[in-house]
């Protein structure tokens, strides 16, 4: 699995956000971004409609006071 990032931009991205991070952290987070591109491109996809989130249909048995 690839990134759209290369590490030399993610670095970038890293230092603009301002956190301060060893070598060592940025490599394993560098490793886990094309998991985490996958995860919020389907997060913001518009195309889904509120039906596509469950929470949306919760409905609890009983309220907090166990009524």
């Amino acid at each position: 699995m690839s990134s759209s990032l290369s590490q030399t931009q993610f670095e970038a991205l890293v230092k603009r956000a301002g956190l301060s991070l060893t070598p060592e952290n940025i490599a394993d987070l560098y490793s886990a971004w094309p998991h985490i591109e996958r995860f919020t491109a389907r997060l913001r996809n518009p195309a889904r409609g509120r039906e596509a989130e469950p929470a949306h249909i919760f409905r609890p048995l009983s309220g907090p006071e166990g009524a």
